[in-house]
């Protein structure tokens, strides 16, 4: 019972430090008397951090990095540390980052992001460099390393897509480039606010970074010396066609794949490693989210693993909760912390949101819906998209809606943070109970298995086929960190040679592989082989994470569908949690009926020994 006294009581009392952290959109004339207001504002409300993030908006008079700037954040930090909020840097003006505003380019034209181009006639402009010529067909075909061109969405009018001023994206692929931007940005942060690194600034937010920049066509990325490495790797030069023309044989697959590999280490390396290891050295964390929903293998490199969900990804009301390859951020980036030993993850939220073309229209009871459905999935940081410094003009419209100050429920906002924080401190230091993983590759994590478990209420994880190599295979299980699997998933992602060893290695020990590809008995294998599910009459839209904190045993179910839904929960429950008012109920029930209208959530303390 000590430890049920302990949960309860954090329970009730949660600590500031599972606040929601949300990006600050600093998008307008600054000022030491509005900066000073609105983080009043702020920490009345329970957001006892924030982001700073540049943004589209801000006058030209004030130049990004510039001294005025720094000064301004500066002053935010030092009326952060009055109220002991904390705070985290964003690394670009305005994204994808990597670029410093352009400025990368500035220092080395030659650092602008790359593309291969393929073309039927020998025709090298003046900024391209031959790679190579090649026969297919019965044709030539010649290749060359070009500029993409591509962009970033800057933080002056005049910058956004498409505009003469879009400043110009840098070369991700490129480690000296990449080195530039650390120097010009995180560096320069570091030399002017190095007294407050590692205490009131604790981490650094990189978002997005895409190799091409933003480019309205397929971009074929490219960088020099990839033909190199692709060659070391089995890529032969004529395989360069089946970039560009794609088809279903063998070698165009083979091809892709190999290029695919290679341009995503050689990113992991030049970018995102070289950050991770700036940020250990300077006492912050490393904080943020890769391009694609999928992209679990770059995730290692985060102190705080991170993803990003909009509206036309996921939404209430929809079938996307569950389907399509989107479904899957949430666990992309909490299976990735749980396996790596990570204590937190996090989803920058609600960008983009609303029901209309009036992004307003985006209600507390839409916010409760997003924030349920990455609670129940294993997130503990919540990252609103985005508190608006200003909403003057066209700033109101730019990828609304104003989660802050703005909003009609701003009000409210206090019992909106304090279920956050009551919600991420549940998921902080626990362990979700299940013996079944999903197997996924670096960039894609199957879906349709994950459909149905979680239409079953049964609790599974992600785990990347990469991490199979650092298992402790024995005994029936699959053991990685704090995590015991006896049943892996293999769904539509199939393992390589080096990959089935392991596999064969697992099921010598008396693991348990289901192929999914056998639909009509997937849940009935899985229910057949697993000790972990808990006795829960399946009920559609109802879904229910399992997790362990201090010894005590704990089911979060979510309302993720429009109507009132009921369940039997045929387990001893002993106490009764509401996260939303912070009650709660003594049970002790050897049968307890669920009853949950849309957007509510409960969670249930179970009787460990039963």
């Amino acid at each position: 019972m000590e430890n049920i006294e302990k949960l309860i009581f954090e329970f009730k009392n949660p600590s500031n430090k599972f606040t929601p952290i949300p990006f600050w959109f600093w998008n307008d004339d600054l000022s030491e008397e509005e900066i000073k207001r609105q983080i009043g504002e702020f920490n009345s409300k329970g957001v006892n951090g924030f982001i700073i993030h540049p943004r589209i908006g801000l006058p030209e008079s004030i130049e990004y990095m510039s001294e005025e700037w720094l000064g301004f954040v500066k002053f935010a930090v030092l009326e952060a540390k009055k109220y002991s909020m904390k705070v985290m840097l964003y690394d670009e003006a305005m994204y994808p980052s990597g670029s410093c505003h352009g400025e990368v380019i500035k220092t080395n034209p030659d650092f602008a992001s790359k593309r291969l181009v393929m073309k039927e006639e020998n025709t090298c402009l003046e900024d391209e460099k031959f790679v190579a010529e090649i026969s297919k067909n019965n044709k030539k075909y010649y290749f060359f390393e070009a500029f993409s061109k591509g962009t970033i969405r800057g933080i002056h009018f005049g910058e956004d897509d498409g505009e003469p001023n879009a400043p110009p994206s840098a070369n991700l692929l490129d480690p000296d480039a990449v080195s530039c931007f650390i120097n010009l940005t995180h560096q320069r942060y570091f030399d002017f606010l190095k007294e407050e690194f590692g205490k009131t600034i604790i981490a650094i937010f990189t978002d997005e970074p895409m190799i091409c920049g933003r480019v309205p066509y397929n971009c074929v990325p490219w960088t020099s010396g990839l033909e190199k490495t692709l060659n070391q790797k089995g890529f032969n030069t004529d395989d360069l066609y089946y970039l560009f023309e794609k088809d279903d044989s063998e070698k165009s697959k083979k091809a892709n794949d190999i290029f695919e590999n290679v341009v995503r280490e050689r990113l992991e390396e030049a970018y995102y490693n070289q950050i991770s290891v700036w940020c250990k050295n300077h006492y912050i964390a490393f904080i943020g989210h890769p391009e694609k929903s999928t992209d679990i293998s770059v995730l290692k490199y985060f102190d705080i693993p991170c993803q990003d969900i909009v509206w036309r990804y996921v939404a209430p009301g929809e079938d996307t909760a569950i389907n399509g390859p989107h479904s899957t951020m949430a666990k992309c980036a909490s299976d990735s912390a749980r396996h790596r030993g990570k204590r937190r993850n996090g989803n920058e939220c609600f960008g983009c949101c609303g029901h209309t073309d009036d992004k307003y229209a985006f209600t507390r009871n839409d916010m409760k819906w997003y924030i349920d459905w990455l609670f129940v999935r294993g997130c503990n940081l919540i990252i609103p998209h985005a508190f608006f410094y200003s909403i003057r003009g066209a700033r109101k419209d730019e990828r609304p809606p104003d989660v802050g100050l703005n909003n009609s429920f701003w009000r409210e906002y206090k019992e909106i943070s304090d279920y956050i924080k009551r919600c991420s401190a549940m998921n902080t230091d626990s362990k979700n109970v299940t013996d079944i993983a999903v197997l996924c590759g670096a960039d894609n994590l199957p879906w349709n298995a994950a459909k149905e478990l979680f239409e079953s209420q049964i609790e599974f994880n992600y785990l990347e086929y990469d991490l199979l190599s650092e298992c402790e295979i024995s005994n029936a299980k699959c053991k990685l960190k704090n995590n015991e699997y006896k049943i892996l998933v293999i769904d539509g992602i199939y393992p390589d040679e080096k990959v089935n060893k392991y596999l064969q290695e697992f099921k010598a020990s008396g693991g348990i592989v289901i192929d999914y590809s056998n639909q009509s008995e997937f849940i009935d294998e899985i229910r057949e082989y697993s000790s972990t599910i808990l006795n829960i009459s399946p009920v559609n839209n109802l879904r229910i994470t399992h997790i362990n904190k201090y010894g005590v045993d704990i089911l979060f179910c979510v309302n993720e569908g429009e109507a009132e839904i009921e369940a039997s929960i045929n387990e001893k429950i002993l106490y009764v949690l509401d996260a939303e008012s912070g009650e709660v109920l003594n049970c002790e029930c050897g049968k307890y009926k669920l009853s949950l209208l849309p957007r509510k959530s409960l969670y249930l303390i179970l009787d460990s020994k039963n």
